[in-house]
């Protein structure tokens, strides 16, 4: 018998399958998103394959999204890194294939919660910025998840930080907080100004290290754009403990430590301090959240 935990991106989809439901799944896996522009044909392809390659009985299934949803109905509002899921019912797809209990929450969320669960500290505030094809932000005040008047809190990656900023979001503004910082924006940065077709931000931050100086620049910004955002939050709701995860969590902890102390550097007057560190986790936050989730809705 299986649970099944998937956090669906628009890059990558990373599941778990495991017999029991715990923050901390037995077993990752990893693929690529496929693309088909048809919202079922890419449940199909990215969600219901699977599931259908679950060892054993399939008992309940958590979907960690990183789009806006109704948590009702599993209806998806907006998915800005893939419009043609826009207003697609996710749920019922899935419930008209498997009689089992399904969740469906917010990457950023799912994130915050996995890690959460995870930690062996006595944490009561965090914040978990989730950094890879978009940006989200997932809130733990006093010990419970924080969802927002209207359920959207954490949408980080929309955040309004550059004015003069002139590349569109894939929300239809100009000047977001993902349109400069997420792993496309600042791969797409460096090979434009680099003249070459490097395929991922890893191959980015090896030359980052390599001391190659248009990808020096490139996640020189990427890093200050960051850490400002961070201390903007430090500030708004006095929370000192941030972790990254998404793509990002796979780059070196010598990037993380120069957010951390450009964050630090800021805060000096006021004497405090913040930590800032990789997810427990890494990339897989979203699927022990996932899981999480689905044992609170059974339970």
């Amino acid at each position: 018998m299986s649970y099944i935990g998937l956090d669906v991106g628009g890059t990558n989809v990373r599941y778990s399958f495991t017999d029991e439901l715990s923050s901390k799944a037995l077993n990752y896996h990893k693929r690529p998103f496929i693309k088909m522009n048809n919202p079922k044909t890419e449940v199909e392809k990215n969600i219901c394959n699977i599931i259908d390659a679950a060892p054993g009985h399939v008992k309940g299934i958590g979907i960690s999204l990183a789009a806006v949803m109704d948590r009702e109905t599993g209806r998806i509002k907006t998915w800005p890194n893939n419009p043609c899921w826009n207003h697609y019912e996710l749920i019922k797809h899935l419930n008209d294939r498997y009689n089992v209990p399904i969740v469906i929450e917010d990457d950023a969320n799912c994130g915050a919660v996995g890690e959460y669960y995870s930690l062996s500290s006595s944490v009561k505030n965090m914040a978990y910025i989730t950094i890879g094809t978009g940006i989200g932000c997932g809130f733990i005040l006093n010990g419970s998840l924080f969802i927002g008047e209207n359920g959207f809190a954490g949408e980080l990656g929309h955040v309004w930080i550059d004015t003069d900023n002139e590349i569109l979001c894939g929300c239809g503004n100009k000047g977001c907080f993902q349109s400069m910082a997420s792993g496309p924006a600042i791969l797409k940065e460096y090979n434009l100004a680099a003249k070459t077709s490097l395929e991922s931000l890893e191959q980015v931050y090896e030359q980052y290290m390599r001391n190659n100086p248009i990808a020096v620049q490139c996640l020189s910004n990427m890093i200050s754009n960051i850490s400002r955002v961070i201390y903007n939050l430090v500030m708004c709701l006095d929370i000192s403990f941030f972790l990254i995860g998404g793509g990002v969590s796979n780059m070196g902890a010598a990037f993380i430590s120069d957010i951390e102390s450009k964050v630090n550097g800021r805060l000096e007057p006021f004497e405090r301090k913040a930590f800032v560190g990789h997810a427990q986790l890494g990339e897989f936050s979203g699927v022990c959240g996932a899981l999480m989730f689905l044992k609170n809705q059974i339970l």
